[in-house]
C-alpha cells in the first residue's frame, strides 16, 4: 500500500492551502523530491512568490510535465471510479455522468454509503448549500464512524467539486469497502490490502508463462495477466497461445470483453491501461472487481481451488453415475412381485430385504451426502459457469431417483411383510395338523390294540373291560379331526404347497377312524345290545360331533366325500348293545374346537356363538362357600361320631381351599379391579373372621368323641386351628397390602388421569391456519409450565411411594412398577409435548406475523401508489414550472427505495415461514409431504427421533398423523411431534405478489415521471415551433454564420428528446407524435424556403466572389501546407530514432507530392483568372483578384523549393544517426569493458593481466577509428545544407545542433576511453613496481620476526640454573636487542613501500569509479555494484600486523632483559 498511499497524498495535497508550511518542511527534509512535490502548489508561499518574481510563471516546463501525467490520471480515475460508483448505484436506480458534479449536493454519496454498507442514512431534502453541505457532513461522518481515515477533505470540498479531493474520497471509500476485505492463502498478518491483492495476483497466474506480476501499472499493460487471471478460472473462455502473439490493446480488449460477461463491469479500457505507466489505482479498482466476482475459498473452511475444480467435476460425476445405477438396479429389484410359496424361502427373501435396508442403505445415504457437500462445493463454479450441470447430476435429480427407491422399498415392505406372515401361519398350522395327526395315529392303534384284547375276551367268554377307554380315544381323534378340516380348508384357501399331501393325510385319518367305529360296533355288538334311547343318543351326537364343523368349512370336493362316508357310515351300521351307558354319555356332547392363539379370527370360524366377549376380561374373584353346618351332616345311617368326623374334615377342607384361593388370588391391573379385589377379599376376610364360630363347634364336640376316634379327631382339630390361625394372618396380610395397593394407585390413577388430560389437550389442539388465537395459546402455555412445576413435587411423591413399596417386597411388583413406568413415561412425554408446544408457539406467532406484517405491506404500497397517481398525474394543460419542480422531486422514490428493504425482508422471512395448511384436515394431502420430527416419539410400530426426517401420508385426522419414519415404518403418529418445514408456498407466494406490487409502484412512478418529463419535452418543442415561425429573411440575414443551422439543430433536438421521453409516456398516442413531426417538417421546410430566398439574394454577387474564393481556398491550402512543412522543419526528430527519420522522409515526400498537385490546381485556375482578366478587364474588383492569384504564385514557389530542400536535409540527417548509433554502440561497448568490476588483487599475475587485457583494448580501439571518420564526413554535409536552409529560409536546423553535439560527446567519450586505457596501463605499472619492492621487503622482515619469536619462547622455557648463566643469557638478550634496533629501517622502508602500492592501488580505484561513474550518468542507467574489498586496505592491514608483532617484540624482549637484569642482581646478592 506504500505507493497507493503516496499518490494518496499526492492527490490530497492538490488542493490544499498552500500557506501550510508544516507538510512542506517535511517534504524538504528528504534528499530527493518525490514527483509532484516542486508543483506550486506543494511549496511554501515564499517559494510560489520567488517563482512569480524571477520569470513571471509559477511552472517550469519539468512542473508541466509533471502536472500534464496527473491530469491524465485523473481523467483515467475519474472515468473508472464514475463506472465503479454507477454499477453499485444501479441497485437503487441512481446514476452519476459526472463525478465531481452528481455528488456534490450529497445524496449520490450517501446513496452509495448505503448501498455498500446495508445501513440507512438521514439526510437532507432541501437544494440550496446548506442542505448540500449536510448531506455531505453526514456520509463523512459515518466514514469516520466506521474508522475510515480522512485527510484535509471537508464538505465544502465536495461540494465545491474539488476534482482532486474528491478523487481522493472514492479512492478512501473503495479502499474501505471493496479492497480492504481481500483475504488471501498465505497472507502474513502485517499485509496490506494492495499486498494481499497482490499476492493473490501472483498466486492466480503462477505456471503462465511469460506473466509476471511486480506491481500494479507496467505489469498489466500488456493485458496477458487480466487473461491469464480469468482463464486461471474460466480457461473454456481463454486461449492463452492467441494471446501470446496478439497486439496490447487486443489483449486488453479481450480480456475486458470475458470479464464483462461473466459479470465485472466494464471500469477500464484498454487505451487506459496501454501507456507507459498505467494508474495504480484504477488497476487495483478493477483487479479488486475480479478478485470479488471470482469463486474463493472460504478462511478456515471448505472449498475447491481453481487448480482442482475438474478433478473434483469428475468425481462427483463418477459418485453421480455410480449411485444412479445402483438405485435404478434395485428400484427394477423392488418391483419384483413374483414371491416363491415356500415359507422358508420367502423368509430368506425379507431377511435378504431387512439385510439391504439395514446394511445397504445406510452407507448409500452416507454416499448421497457425501454428493450433495461435495456439490455444495462446486456449486460456486457452477453458478460462475466453469461446470456446465448436465441434466439429472442435480442432487434434486438423485434425492428423486431416491424417493423413488424408498417408495419402491415400502410397497415392496407392504407386500412382503403380510406374505411372510400368512405364510408363516399357515406353516405353524400344517405343522400342527401333521403333529395331531401323528397324536391321532397313536391313539388309534392303543385303541385298536385294546379292542383286540376285549376282542379275545369276548371269545374266551370273559367280559371286556377296555369299552369306554376306546370310546374316549374315539372321541378324542374325532375332535382332532375336526380342527384338522378346519385347518386343511385355511390350507387350502391359503395356497399352501403342501396342502394336497395334508389332505390326503387327514382323509385317510379320517378312514381309520371309521373303520375302527364299524370294529367296535362288530364287537361289542356281540355282548349287549343298547336301547333304543341310547342307540339314538349315541348316534345323534356321533353324529352331531363329527359333522357340525365339517358341513360348512370344507370346500365341495372335500366335503362331499368326507361327510358322506362318516354319515354314511355311522346311521347304516347297527350299534350293538355291548355299549355301556357311559361310553354313551360321552358320545352325545358337541365339542368345539378349540382356539388357536396367535393366529388371526378371521381365519377361525366362530364355534361359541351368542358369548359375551367381555367374560374373556371378567375378573377372577375368590369363590366364597360356606362351611357346611353340623346340622346338615345329620343323618339316621351315620353316629354322633361319624357325624363329627365328617364335620371336622369338612372344615379343614374349607381352610385348605380358602389358603389356596388366598396364595394364588389376584392384585388387579387398575384402580378398578383393585377395588374389586379389595371388596372381594373384605367379604372374604368377613367369612374367614366368622369361620371361628365353626371352630369353637369343632372345639366343643371334641369332648363327644370316644377313644376309639378321639386321637384321630385331635389331630385334626389341632391342624384345622394351625391352618386357621395360617388363614387368618394370610387375610390379615392381604388386605394390608391391597390397602397400600389402592392409596398407591388410586393417587397414581388421579396424577396419570391430570397427564392425560393435559397430553390430550395438547395433542388435540389446533395448530392450523384457522386457529389465530396464538396469545391466549401462549399464556395458556405459560399458566401450564407453572402447574408443571406444581405438580412436580406430587409425582414425586407417588414415585416415593411406589419406590417404598417395591423395596418393602410388596406382592403387587408388577402393577406398582408398570404405574410407575407409566407415570414417568408420561411426564417425560408431557414434558415433550411442552417443547413442542413452545416451538409450534413460536412458529406460528411467526407465521402469523409475517401474514399480518405482508398485509400491511400490501396496504401500504396500495396507499403509496394512489398517493403517486393523485400527485404526478398530469397532461398537456399542466403548468411546465410545476412539472420542472415534480421531474426533480424524488420524495415517493426515495419512501420506496427505503421500504426496498422491508419487502426484500418479507422475502427473506417467507422462506422460513412454516406450513400450517396441511394440519388442516380440510385440505387433504395430493401427495405426501416431508415433515421434521420435533421430540423423540417411541411405540411398538414406529420409532422417531427429533430432527428426523419423516414423510407425511395421511393428513385426515388434525390430532394424530399417518407417518412414515427414516427406516421405512408406517404407525399413526401424533401430529404436535411434527413440524411442516419450509417453503411454504402461500408465504412465498404472498411476499412474491408484495414484490410483483412494489415492482409495478415503482413502474408506476417510472411511468408518471416519463409522462411529466414528456410534457415538459412537448412544451419546449412547442415553444421552438413558434420561434420558428415567427422568423423572416430581414431576421435571417440578420444571423451570423451558423445560427442558421442552429435553428434547425435546436428544433430537432427538441423534436428528438421529445421523441425519447415520450417513447413509453402515456399522455401522448401515436397519432400525437405523427402530427407533431408533420409539425416539424413543415416549420423545417418553412424555414428551408427562408434560406432559399436569402441565398437568391445573395446569387448576384459577380463571378468573381467565386474566383476569389477558389484563389484563397488555394491560399489556405498552401498555407496549410507550408504550416505543416514549417512545424515539420521546427518540430526535432525523436532522438536516435531511425523509425522515426524514416517516418519523416515519408511524410515530407507525400507532402511534396501534395504540393505538386496543388501546383497543377493554382495553374488551372491562374488561366482561368487570365481569361477573366482579358474579358472583365475594367472591373473595379480585378486588382484584388490579380494581387491575390500573384501573392499565391510567389508563395507556391517559395514553399515548393523549401519542401525540396527540407527532404534532402532529411535523408542526410538519416545517415548522420546510423554512424551516430554505430559510433555509440562501440563507446558503449568499450565503456562497459572499462566499468566492469575487477578489483585490483595484491597479486603479480592479477596485475600482469590486467595489463595485458588493457593493452589489447588499446589495439580494439585504435583499429576503430574509421567509424568516427565517417560520421565526420556525414556532419559536413548535413552542416551544408543546414546553412544552406538558413542562408534562404530563415530556417534554423535544430536537428542539426542536436546530432553535432551528440557526435562531439561521442567522440569526447571515444577520446576518454583511448586515455582511460592509457592510464590504467600506467598506474598498473607502478602499481606492480610498488607491489614487488613492499614484497621483497615484507617476507625477510616477516620470517626475521619469526625466528626471533621462536628464540625467544625457548629462552624464556629454559630457566638458567645460576647467575653465570644468568648472566650470559642476559648478554645474548642485549645483542638481541641491539639486533632489534637495527631493524627499525627496515620495517620503515616496508611501511614507506606499503604506502606507496596503496596509494597508487586508491588512486587507481579512484580513478575507475570516477570513470564509471561519468559512465553512468552518460548512459543514464546507473546499476547498484557491490561494494568490493580493496587489496589496498589488505596490505595496509597485512603490513599493521607486522608492525604489531616487531612493536610486541621490542616490548617482549626490554621487558624480559628488566626482569633479568633484576634477576641476577638478586642472586649475585645471595651468591
Amino acid at each position: 500500500m506504500s505507493s497507493g498511499n503516496a499518490s494518496y497524498r499526492c492527490s490530497m495535497s492538490s488542493s490544499a492551502d498552500f500557506s501550510d508550511e508544516d507538510d512542506f518542511s517535511q517534504k524538504s527534509g528528504s534528499a530527493s523530491p518525490a514527483p509532484g512535490d516542486t508543483l506550486p502548489w506543494n511549496l511554501p508561499k515564499h517559494e510560489r512568490s520567488k517563482r512569480k518574481i524571477q520569470g513571471g510563471s509559477v511552472l517550469d516546463p519539468a512542473e508541466r510535465a509533471v502536472l500534464r501525467i496527473a491530469d491524465e490520471r485523473d481523467k483515467v480515475q475519474k472515468k473508472t471510479f464514475t463506472k465503479w460508483i454507477n454499477q453499485h448505484l444501479m441497485k437503487v436506480r441512481k446514476h452519476v455522468n459526472d463525478l465531481y458534479e452528481d455528488l456534490r449536493d450529497g445524496h449520490n454519496l450517501i446513496s452509495l454509503l448505503e448501498v455498500l454498507s446495508g445501513d440507512t442514512l438521514p439526510r437532507e431534502k432541501g437544494r440550496m448549500r446548506f442542505h448540500r453541505l449536510q448531506n455531505v457532513q453526514i456520509a463523512l461522518d459515518y466514514l469516520k464512524r466506521r474508522q475510515v481515515k480522512l485527510v484535509n477533505i471537508r464538505n465544502d470540498d465536495i461540494t465545491d467539486g474539488n476534482p482532486k479531493l474528491t478523487l481522493g474520497l472514492i479512492w478512501t471509500i473503495i479502499l474501505h469497502f471493496q479492497i480492504s476485505d481481500i483475504h488471501v492463502t498465505g497472507e502474513s498478518e502485517d499485509m496490506s490490502a494492495k499486498e494481499r491483492l497482490l499476492l493473490w495476483t501472483q498466486q492466480a497466474t503462477e505456471g503462465y508463462a511469460g506473466v509476471r506480476c511486480e506491481n500494479f501499472t507496467t505489469c498489466w499493460r500488456d493485458g496477458k495477466l487480466f487473461n491469464a487471471i480469468i482463464h486461471k478460472y474460466r480457461p473454456d473462455l481463454i486461449d492463452m497461445n492467441t494471446v501470446a502473439v496478439q497486439s496490447n490493446l487486443a489483449n486488453l480488449e479481450h480480456a475486458f470483453y470475458v470479464a464483462e460477461k461473466i459479470g465485472v463491469i466494464r471500469l477500464l479500457d484498454p487505451e487506459d491501461v496501454d501507456v507507459s505507466s498505467p494508474d495504480e489505482k484504477s488497476v487495483i479498482t478493477y483487479v479488486s472487481s475480479l478478485y470479488d466476482a471470482f469463486p474463493k475459498v472460504p478462511e478456515g473452511g471448505e472449498g475447491i481451488g481453481a487448480n482442482d475444480v475438474e478433478v473434483k467435476w469428475i468425481e462427483y460425476q463418477n459418485m453421480v453415475n455410480y449411485l444412479i445405477q445402483w438405485i435404478r438396479h434395485h428400484v427394477t429389484t423392488m418391483s419384483e412381485r413374483t414371491f416363491p410359496t415356500n415359507p422358508i424361502e420367502i423368509k430368506a427373501l425379507y431377511n435378504q430385504y431387512l439385510q439391504f435396508k439395514e446394511t445397504e442403505i445406510p452407507p448409500k445415504e452416507t454416499e448421497k451426502s457425501k454428493i450433495k457437500r461435495l456439490y455444495k462445493l462446486l456449486e460456486n463454479w457452477i453458478e460462475f459457469g466453469r461446470i456446465k450441470l448436465l441434466q439429472g447430476y442435480h442432487p434434486n435429480d438423485i434425492e428423486k431417483e431416491w424417493g423413488k427407491l424408498i417408495v419402491a422399498m415400502l410397497e415392496r415392505d407392504k407386500a412382503l411383510r403380510p406374505e411372510v406372515e400368512r405364510l408363516e401361519m399357515l406353516q405353524q398350522i400344517a405343522s400342527r395338523v401333521q403333529r395331531d395327526t401323528v397324536v391321532c395315529e397313536d391313539k388309534l392303534m392303543l385303541a385298536r390294540s385294546a379292542l383286540q384284547s376285549d376282542s379275545k375276551r369276548l371269545e374266551s367268554g370273559v367280559q371286556f373291560q377296555n369299552e369306554a377307554e376306546i370310546a374316549e380315544y374315539i372321541l378324542e381323534c374325532e375332535n382332532l379331526l375336526r380342527q384338522h378340516v378346519i385347518d386343511v380348508q385355511i390350507l387350502i384357501d391359503g395356497k399352501y404347497y403342501q396342502a394336497d399331501q395334508l389332505v390326503q393325510r387327514v382323509a385317510k385319518l379320517r378312514d381309520d377312524i371309521m373303520a375302527l367305529r364299524n370294529e367296535c360296533s362288530s364287537v361289542y355288538s356281540k355282548g349287549r345290545m343298547l336301547t333304543a334311547e341310547q342307540t339314538k343318543l349315541m348316534i345323534s351326537g356321533i353324529s352331531q360331533s363329527l359333522n357340525s364343523g365339517f358341513a360348512q368349512t370344507l370346500t365341495p370336493t372335500l366335503n362331499s366325500g368326507l361327510t358322506a362316508s362318516v354319515t354314511h357310515s355311522l346311521t347304516s351300521s347297527g350299534v350293538t348293545s355291548g355299549l355301556s351307558s357311559g361310553l354313551t354319555s360321552h358320545l352325545t356332547p358337541s365339542v368345539t374346537p378349540a382356539y388357536t392363539p396367535g393366529f388371526p379370527s378371521g381365519f377361525i370360524p366362530n364355534f361359541s356363538p351368542g358369548g359375551d366377549p367381555s367374560s374373556l376380561q371378567s375378573l377372577k374373584l375368590m369363590q366364597i362357600r360356606k362351611p357346611l353346618l353340623k346340622s346338615s351332616l345329620l343323618d339316621q345311617n351315620l353316629t354322633e361320631e361319624e357325624v363329627n368326623m365328617k364335620f371336622v374334615q369338612d372344615l379343614l377342607n374349607w381352610v385348605d381351599e380358602m389358603q389356596v384361593q388366598l396364595d394364588h388370588t389376584e392384585w388387579g391391573s387398575d384402580l378398578p379391579s383393585v377395588e374389586s379385589h379389595l371388596e372381594n377379599h373384605k367379604n372374604v376376610h368377613r367369612a374367614i373372621e366368622e369361620f371361628e364360630s365353626s371352630l369353637k363347634e369343632a372345639k366343643i364336640s371334641e369332648i363327644q368323641m370316644t377313644a376309639p376316634l378321639k386321637l384321630t379327631y385331635t389331630e385334626k382339630l389341632h391342624r384345622l386351628e394351625s391352618q386357621y390361625a395360617k388363614l387368618l394372618s394370610t387375610s390379615r396380610n392381604q388386605e394390608r397390602h391391597l390397602d397400600t395397593l389402592h392409596n398407591f394407585v388410586s393417587r397414581a390413577t388421579n396424577e396419570l388421569i391430570w397427564l392425560n388430560e393435559k397430553e390430550e389437550e395438547e395433542v388435540a389442539y389446533d395448530w392450523s391456519e384457522r386457529n389465530t388465537h396464538i396469545a391466549r395459546k401462549k399464556d395458556y402455555h405459560a399458566e401450564l409450565m407453572r402447574e408443571l412445576e406444581q405438580k412436580e413435587e406430587n409425582i414425586k411423591s407417588v414415585q416415593e411411594i411406589a419406590e417404598q413399596l417395591l423395596l418393602e417386597n410388596h406382592p403387587a411388583r408388577l402393577t406398582i412398577e408398570a404405574y410407575k413406568a407409566a407415570m414417568q413415561t408420561q411426564w417425560s412425554w408431557v414434558l415433550q409435548l411442552c417443547q413442542c408446544v413452545e416451538q409450534h408457539i413460536k412458529e406460528n406467532t411467526a407465521y402469523l406475523e409475517f401474514f399480518s406484517d405482508a398485509k400491511e405491506a400490501t396496504d401500504y404500497l396500495k396507499n403509496l401508489k394512489d398517493a403517486i397517481q393523485r400527485k404526478y398525474s398530469c397532461d398537456r394543460s399542466s403548468s411546465i414550472h410545476k412539472l420542472e419542480d415534480l421531474v426533480q422531486e424524488s420524495m415517493e422514490k426515495e419512501e420506496l427505495l427505503q421500504y426496498k428493504s422491508t419487502v426484500a425482508s418479507l422475502m427473506g422471512r417467507a422462506k422460513t415461514i412454516i406450513q400450517l395448511k396441511p394440519r388442516n384436515p380440510d385440505y387433504p394431502l395430493k401427495t405426501s409431504i416431508p415433515i421434521m420430527a420435533i421430540c423423540d416419539y417411541r411405540q411398538i410400530e414406529i420409532t422417531i427421533y427429533k430432527d428426523d426426517e419423516c414423510v407425511l401420508a395421511n393428513n385426515s385426522h388434525r390430532a394424530k398423523w399417518k407417518v412414515i419414519s427414516p427406516t421405512g415404518n408406517e404407525a399413526m403418529v401424533p401430529s404436535v411431534c411434527f413440524t411442516v418445514p419450509p417453503p411454504n408456498k402461500e408465504a412465498v407466494d404472498f411476499a412474491n405478489r408484495i414484490e410483483q406490487q412494489y415492482q409495478n409502484v415503482l413502474a408506476l412512478w417510472h411511468e408518471s415521471h416519463i409522462n411529466m418529463k414528456s410534457v415538459v419535452s412537448w412544451h419546449n418543442l412547442i415553444n421552438e415551433i413558434d420561434g420558428v415561425r415567427a422568423s423572416n429573411v430581414a431576421s435571417i440575414k440578420t444571423m451570423l454564420p451558423g445560427e442558421h443551422q442552429q435553428v434547425l439543430s435546436n428544433l430537432q433536438s427538441r423534436f428528438e428528446d421529445f421523441l425519447e421521453d415520450s417513447q413509453e409516456s402515456q399522455v401522448f398516442s401515436g397519432s400525437d407524435i405523427t402530427q407533431l413531426e408533420k409539425e416539424v417538417n413543415v416549420c423545417k421546410q418553412y424555414y428551408q424556403e427562408l434560406l432559399k430566398s436569402a441565398e437568391r439574394e445573395e446569387q448576384e454577387e459577380s463571378i468573381y466572389n467565386l474566383y476569389i474564393s477558389e484563389v484563397r481556398n488555394i491560399r489556405l491550402r498552401l498555407e496549410n501546407c507550408e504550416d505543416r512543412l514549417i512545424r515539420q522543419i521546427r518540430t526535432p526528430l525523436e532522438r536516435d530514432d531511425l523509425h522515426e527519420s524514416v517516418f519523416r522522409i515519408t511524410e515530407q515526400e507525400k507532402l511534396k507530392k501534395e504540393l505538386e498537385q496543388l501546383k497543377d490546381d493554382l495553374g488551372s485556375i491562374t488561366n482561368k483568372c487570365e481569361e477573366f482578366f482579358s474579358q472583365a478587364a475594367a472591373s473595379p474588383s480585378m486588382p484584388t483578384l490579380r494581387s491575390e492569384l500573384s501573392t499565391v504564385v510567389q508563395n507556391m514557389n517559395h514553399i515548393y523549393s523549401m519542401s525540396s530542400t527540407c527532404i534532402e536535409k532529411l535523408k542526410t540527417v538519416n545517415l548522420v544517426l546510423k554512424n551516430t548509433q554505430a559510433a555509440e554502440a562501440l563507446v558503449k561497448l568499450y565503456e562497459t569493458k572499462l566499468c566492469e568490476e575487477e578489483a585490483v588483487i595484491a597479486d603479480k599475475n592479477n596485475i600482469e593481466n590486467l595489463i595485458s587485457t588493457l593493452k589489447q583494448w588499446r589495439s580494439e580501439v585504435d583499429a576503430k577509428r574509421e567509424v568516427f571518420h565517417a560520421l565526420e564526413d556525414e556532419l559536413q554535409k548535413a552542416k551544408a545544407i543546414s546553412d544552406e536552409m538558413f542562408k534562404m529560409y530563415k530556417e534554423r536546423d535544430l536537428d542539426f545542433d542536436w546530432h553535432k553535439e551528440k557526435a562531439d560527446q561521442l567522440v569526447e567519450r571515444w577520446q576518454n576511453v583511448h586515455m582511460q586505457i592509457d592510464n590504467r596501463l600506467r598506474e598498473l605499472e607502478s602499481i606492480g613496481k610498488s607491489l614487488k619492492y613492499y614484497r621483497d621487503t615484507y617476507h625477510p622482515l616477516d620470517d626475521w620476526i619469526q625466528q626471533v619469536e621462536t628464540t625467544q619462547r625457548k629462552i624464556q622455557e629454559n630457566q638458567p640454573e645460576n647467575s653465570k648463566a644468568l648472566a650470559t643469557q642476559l648478554n645474548q638478550q642485549k645483542m638481541l636487542v641491539s639486533e632489534i634496533e637495527m631493524k627499525q629501517n627496515k620495517m620503515d622502508e616496508c611501511q614507506k613501500y606499503a604506502e606507496q602500492y596503496s596509494a597508487a592501488v586508491k588512486d587507481y580505484e579512484l580513478q575507475t569509479m570516477t570513470y564509471r561513474a561519468m559512465v553512468d550518468s552518460q548512459q543514464k542507467s546507473p546499476v547498484k555494484r557491490r561494494r568490493m574489498q580493496s587489496s589496498a586496505d589488505v596490505i595496509i592491514q597485512e603490513f599493521m600486523d607486522l608492525r604489531s608483532r616487531y612493536t610486541a617484540l621490542v616490548t617482549l624482549m626490554t621487558q624480559y632483559i628488566k626482569f633479568a637484569s633484576d634477576s641476577l642482581k638478586r642472586l649475585e646478592e645471595e651468591e
